[in-house]
């Protein structure tokens, strides 16, 4: 009941703060009990991104490639906590990092495939 009466909450109002989660991580770090667990990268369709893996994405002609870290991601000699900074950085513009590198699809695109399973086709 407390956890769902925790998702409800945070559905609602949202999640923890950053300085909250940094807060919470760096008592881990220090040996103090924490009743969170750190969960593998995955994308909402489930893709598990797993360390060692690279993504590859082609942008203004030149293939960039981004390898993935057990604690982020490396791109030119840089890490980055998000693949959406990472695509940030490649663009100059603001990008969801799993739809930038193809990882998942606009919602628009899901939406007409679930109204496409519905209809029977």
């Amino acid at each position: 009941m407390r956890v769902l009466a925790y998702r409800l909450q945070t559905d609602a109002f949202g999640g923890l703060d950053k300085s909250i989660q940094r807060m919470l991580a760096s008592e881990k770090e220090q040996g103090a009990a924490v009743p969170f667990n750190r969960r593998a990268p995955q994308t909402r369709d489930g893709v598990r991104l797993k360390a060692g893996a690279m993504l590859v994405r082609e942008w203004k002609g030149k293939l960039e490639r981004v390898m993935i870290l057990e604690d982020g991601f490396a791109w030119n000699g840089q890490t980055f906590g998000s693949l959406s900074q990472i695509a940030r950085a490649m663009t100059g513009t603001n990008w969801n990092g799993h739809r930038f590198f193809g990882l998942r699809q606009a919602k628009t695109l899901v939406a007409m495939k679930q109204r496409d399973t519905k209809k029977g086709k």
